[in-house]
């Protein structure tokens, strides 16, 4: 499904509704499937935009991804993400495009 996604921290630290407030989401077809993670060496559930928008800034993966939380206007995934080999946490948020 296309959604509009925020990610809601900057390399593990949570933004402020200011930094939240400035950044464009992402949009494009979401995904999150089982697969085979090279990065993490074993099977994980990870999140990836399929067919992301042209100009978008591009997200990568998140891995070990979960759902978080979920109301009426959008649902919040959770998981990590890979920075020049470095972990951090990420959240998502989701909501229709």
């Amino acid at each position: 499904m296309y959604f509009k996604i925020l990610p809601l921290r900057d390399h593990g630290k949570p933004r402020d509704k200011q930094q939240l407030k400035s950044i464009s989401p992402a949009q494009g077809d979401l995904r999150i499937e089982h697969q085979p993670c090279n990065e993490l060496g074993r099977p994980a559930r990870v999140a990836f935009l399929c067919c992301p928008q042209p100009n978008d800034t591009p997200l990568g993966k998140l891995l070990d991804v979960e759902l978080h939380s979920m109301a009426p206007n959008g649902f919040i995934v959770t998981g990590v993400e890979l920075i020049d080999g470095v972990a951090y946490g990420q959240s998502w948020l989701c909501r229709e495009s």
